[in-house]
């Protein structure tokens, strides 16, 4: 594994994507001006559905700013970083951040700083913790909004990612087994949410048959896991490694016995070949887990009604408490943009954010969640425009509550890899899972993470002294 993480940085440097290739000039402050109208680039991400959302708002948006010409692309997630990453010596003008890409990205000095470009007035009507994201203090290397802290970019979203059930399959199998359905449904609350132990015992009930093709959930997320029990990665800083704690192996182990003890999961290569996304929509499980972004692809393709759960908690941890992981990306723009460019990225970039009409049209397309608060918890929660009638997800609270917290039971908590400088980690920590055959029960969790501590706590330290 030491051998894999040092390739892993390898790669990363023949990419040449910090600092090892020529010096980038800065462009010309009317670069991209001709005939009165300004052209910028814009590379965004995301499936089909999402990329057409895209093209529709800033066709609204050239239609507005007719002195703005806005060339527009995008690729899916699988590829995007690695064609930005290619692209590093000649970005785009403004393209999309990940959450967990964004550290490496600012602390190699690719991304513009924005602080002087925004009104703290326009920042105030957001989610303050989808703003202070994208925050970096360079004299001490540290992430958020503190003293000293720029602005790099500008939120595109919060996307809380919860539970997802298929109410029509579930009252199929609630008829068929002639089980108890209010008994059932008194668990399925968008206020409450279940515990691990309540979680299971309703999966076995609904999954009795572990020989047949249809499961009681697709897949179980890692953070959602570990989150919910009042565990971690690491420590404050990311300085050290916490995978070997009790409840970090406890929450791994839990999702392991979901499939080898419980028979309500499909095993890890059934899950390879089938993805939870897909086994979904297709009806062969009842639960799995769903962002806001996915409501574009549902509403035009599922042919069931589905609703939104808070994620389970351990409920024999007295400190655990439901914590789903809140992703995000950031609108950026390069480093070294022109004042023109820059001036009219920026007009995009606020359009994009928090235009009031361009937010309405995002959550109208099945794209987001509202930036601004007040339209989120009002007009997008109650359905004020008439926009949702008869549209799922019908417990839209709990993606709201996730991301503000206003539920002491459910919450939400950023990507573990939005603390560390490089991301890679984290795929090597899942595919040791798999090699050590822990899935299979070969090993137990406990053991899987201590014989992976080493690797990450070297990588840890690795990154810490890139980072300076």
């Amino acid at each position: 594994m030491r051998k894999t993480w040092t390739a892993v940085i390898a790669v990363a440097l023949a990419l040449c994507l910090f600092g090892c290739g020529p010096v980038i000039k800065q462009e010309d402050d009317n670069a991209g001006v001709s005939g009165g109208k300004t052209t910028i680039e814009f590379f965004g991400w995301g499936d089909t559905d999402e990329l057409n959302n895209y093209q529709t708002l800033v066709n609204k948006f050239m239609d507005e700013n007719p002195d703005i010409i806005v060339s527009y692309s995008g690729e899916s997630a699988k590829t995007y970083m690695y064609t930005l990453k290619q692209r590093a010596m000649s970005l785009p003008d403004m393209f999309l951040m990940p959450d967990y890409d964004f550290l490496e990205w600012v602390k190699n000095g690719k991304l513009k700083d924005i602080t002087n470009y925004v009104s703290q007035e326009e920042l105030s009507k957001l989610w303050p913790q989808a703003v202070d994201e994208y925050y970096f203090n360079r004299s001490n290397k540290t992430l958020g909004k503190t003293d000293g802290a720029k602005l790099y970019g500008l939120p595109k979203d919060l996307g809380p990612f919860t539970l997802v059930y298929n109410k029509t399959l579930l009252d199929q199998i609630i008829n068929e087994k002639g089980l108890n359905q209010s008994e059932i449904y008194a668990l399925l609350s968008p206020e409450k949410p279940m515990t691990w132990q309540q979680f299971k015992t309703l999966l076995k009930k609904i999954d009795t048959d572990p020989n047949d093709d249809l499961y009681g959930i697709s897949h179980y997320e890692l953070e959602a896991a570990v989150y919910s029990n009042n565990a971690d990665f690491f420590d404050e800083g990311a300085k050290n490694q916490t995978i070997t704690s009790d409840r970090f192996a406890e929450a791994v182990q839990f999702i392991a016995d979901l499939n080898l003890v419980d028979h309500v999961m499909p095993s890890a290569a059934n899950q390879i070949s089938t993805n939870g996304y897909q086994r979904f929509k297709s009806q062969g499980c009842v639960f799995s887990f769903m962002g806001p972004w996915d409501c574009a692809n549902f509403w035009k393709t599922a042919n069931f009604e589905y609703d939104i759960l808070p994620v389970p908690y351990n409920g024999e941890n007295p400190e655990a408490q439901s914590t789903a992981w809140v992703g995000s990306m950031a609108y950026c723009i390069k480093d070294n943009c022109g004042k023109a460019k820059t001036e009219a990225c920026m007009k995009l970039m606020n359009y994009l954010c928090y235009n009031e009409s361009a937010q309405r049209e995002f959550y109208k397309l099945g794209q987001q969640v509202p930036n601004i608060k007040e339209m989120a918890n009002n007009e997008y929660l109650n359905d004020t425009q008439g926009i949702l009638a008869n549209k799922n997800p019908k417990s839209r609270s709990v993606w709201l509550e996730t991301i503000s917290g206003t539920n002491d039971k459910i919450h939400g908590k950023v990507r573990t890899r939005y603390y560390t400088l490089k991301s890679d980690w984290y795929t090597l920590l899942t595919e040791h899972f798999t090699t050590e055959k822990m899935w299979e029960g070969k090993v137990t969790a406990k053991a899987a993470c201590a014989s992976f501590a080493p690797t990450f706590q070297t990588a840890l330290n690795e990154m810490a002294a890139e980072l300076g």
